[in-house]
């Protein structure tokens, strides 16, 4: 399933009438024999109504075309998530005091939802008129036809989106490949070579002291190797798609704090402050916790890493589709803006001196990143609040979640 794109990347959201949708409304116009029929996008966090096209004369007033949601009748198809039809706007209580309604003498409405890829309800399209009607199950049924066909619209403005996403991905590892394994050749190198030498050492150790400092690197370089090949794995198995979602009822908030506590000990010694912020306190979802904590353990990881003094922050919230936003927010020393899409490529880090002071093999984001893919979620690295998982479609035992961040700031 593809994912969820903005309303303006998808086109929903600009200065000029959207064409593909003039057509539907217009037909919509005469098949019902309606004065007035649009399509809205209600933008939640912003509590806003946008008009995407319309038709009728009311629309030329550009307050009308961004509207305070209290005062749409399209919220109602929102919070129902189905088609609402109101036949005299003037005996209804939702309606009958409404400013838009009275100024300009509606009296009867028609409207269907309109959804994202994800199945969540992002606006309506909508017929009114200028007297009380009853509006009759075909109608209703003729605009609920409509409506998909919007969807169908936005479905595949989104599979446009991730297809030039996916070029542009594969033109950009083409480019990277010779550093690649460039970078492949150094990681295995480096403690092979302290293993090897080690060993040979150790024929010729001539106290206990000089056998445990021996022993001790030989542990430690056999332990990069193995993070690093098991890093290696786990990138091919999510890139061939062996990566099963084995989806179960999980509460964010608690999953955060357990990852959370997992890093105390090292954020305690360096005074970092950790906090989880839970808006969503109390409702479950539908998530591959196992999955879940894996991304969640790399953020905090890398929030906690690069942070010398301050805090961490893990924020979850939603979006304007509904869907859950999760970001991880740090006061650590910060991605430059030219890197924020490079460290989800394989072996990209900040800079050349990252991997010198931190350490790591740079594959840690690559991997949350294609897990993030496949719980068809999005996730972003912004200023100043960090990385930010943008978009995880986990069903909602209660209703749908898609979306988070993270990362440094």
């Amino acid at each position: 399933m593809a994912k969820t794109y903005t309303f303006e990347a998808l086109g929903l959201l600009h200065g000029r009438m959207d064409e593909d949708l003039l057509n539907i409304i217009t037909l919509a116009t005469r098949m019902f024999r309606v004065p007035i029929s649009f399509v809205s996008v209600l933008e939640s966090q912003e509590k806003r109504q946008h008009i995407s096209a319309s038709v009728g004369p009311f629309f030329d007033n550009p307050d009308v075309g961004d509207m305070p949601i209290e005062g749409s009748i399209c919220q109602y198809v929102q919070a129902s998530q189905k088609t609402v039809a109101i036949p005299d706007l003037l005996k209804d209580a939702r309606t009958f005091d409404n400013e838009f309604v009275v100024q300009n003498g509606l009296r009867s409405y028609l409207g269907s939802p309109i959804h994202t890829t994800a199945g969540k309800v992002i606006g309506a399209l909508c017929c009114m008129s200028a007297s009380p009607r009853e509006w009759t199950q075909d109608e209703i049924s003729i605009l609920e036809d409509l409506a998909r066909c919007v969807d169908g619209i936005v479905k595949a403005r989104t599979l446009a989106l991730e297809e030039r996403k996916a070029r542009v991905d594969l033109q950009d590892i083409m480019a990277n490949r010779s550093g690649y394994i460039a970078h492949v050749s150094h990681e295995i190198r480096t403690p092979l070579t302290g293993i090897i030498g080690s060993i040979k050492m150790l024929g010729e150790v001539k106290s206990e002291d000089q056998s445990k400092r021996l022993m001790t690197i030989l542990n430690r370089s056999a332990e990069k190797l193995l993070g690093f090949v098991n890093d290696v794995l786990d990138l091919a198995k999510l890139d061939a798609g062996h990566f099963e979602i084995i989806e179960e009822e999980a509460d964010i908030g608690k999953l955060s704090s357990d990852v959370l506590d997992e890093f105390m000990g090292l954020a305690d010694a360096k005074s970092i402050r950790m906090s989880v912020k839970d808006q969503l306190a109390g409702t479950t979802y539908l998530a591959d916790k196992l999955a879940f904590q894996t991304i969640l353990q790399n953020l905090i990881g890398n929030a906690v890493k690069f942070t010398d003094t301050g805090s961490v922050t893990v924020n979850i919230s939603e979006d304007s589709y509904g869907q859950v936003a999760i970001d991880v927010a740090d006061t650590g020393i910060g991605i430059a803006p030219e890197y924020h899409k490079k460290i989800f490529n394989e072996f990209e880090q900040a800079d050349a001196v990252n991997p010198r002071i931190y350490g790591g093999t740079g594959l840690g984001m690559p991997i949350v990143k294609r897990m993030v893919d496949r719980m068809e979620g999005t996730i972003t690295v912004k200023k100043p609040a960090g990385p930010r998982l943008n978009v995880l479609d986990l069903g909602s035992t209660t209703k749908s979640f898609p979306s988070r961040s993270c990362g440094p700031n």
